[in-house]
């Protein structure tokens, strides 16, 4: 099984990599490609963009009542409390709310709770089920799933990005060498394309 599901579509790959091709097996290759392809992006994000995913943060109290969560939140599953004994304690998510668009998660102000110091909290939550994936991030993942398509024996599609070096005179240039980009080194453009959407240790 995948881990994470790919946000681009087999017919948006095929259109990428110009084919049509309606057979079974060709086709989940592709969507292997993408899986694989998917992973690797959202492994560097240290983020995904798959909704309705089921997501845990641990993390340890500071005796505030807000926390960030590592992804956006959309409903909330459950929340416990374990001490320094190993004793869990379930705490119930009806004093927690939802704020920023599920980006913070702050506890009722007419809650006793807090996210107590001492304690390792645990948090149960659910992407939100619109979680939409950036256009940046979807080419970024096509243009990997392309590439390991190039890389394969069957890979004989024309990619959006292809490498060339024409000697002099090969295509009617006038001298010298004439370099396109190559996708194989395209690895730090990726990187700068999806940055904005990274996850920075904070």
């Amino acid at each position: 099984m995948p881990t994470y599901t790919s946000p681009v579509t087999l017919i948006e790959f095929q259109e990428y990599i110009k084919d049509s091709s309606t057979d079974a097996l060709l086709l989940l290759f592709y969507q292997s490609l993408l899986e694989t392809a998917a992973e690797y992006v959202y492994n560097w994000l240290d983020r995904d963009y798959t909704p309705s995913a089921v997501k845990t943060d641990t993390f340890f109290g500071d005796d505030t009542s807000c926390y960030a969560p590592r992804n956006r939140v959309g409903t909330l599953i459950s929340w416990s409390a374990t001490d320094s004994s190993g004793n869990t304690t379930s705490l119930g998510t009806s004093d927690l709310l939802l704020r920023a668009n599920g980006y913070l998660i702050q506890i009722s102000s007419t809650s006793t709770k807090s996210f107590q110091s001492g304690f390792e909290h645990k948090i149960t939550y659910n992407q939100p089920t619109s979680l939409l994936c950036p256009e940046t991030i979807k080419h970024v993942i096509t243009e990997i799933a392309a590439l390991l398509f190039q890389s394969s024996n069957q890979g004989q599609g024309t990619l959006g990005l292809m490498s060339a070096s024409e000697r002099e005179g090969a295509l009617g240039f006038s001298g010298g060498f004439a370099e396109r980009e190559r996708f194989l080194d395209l690895t730090e453009r990726h990187k700068e394309m999806m940055r904005p959407y990274k996850r920075y240790p904070v």
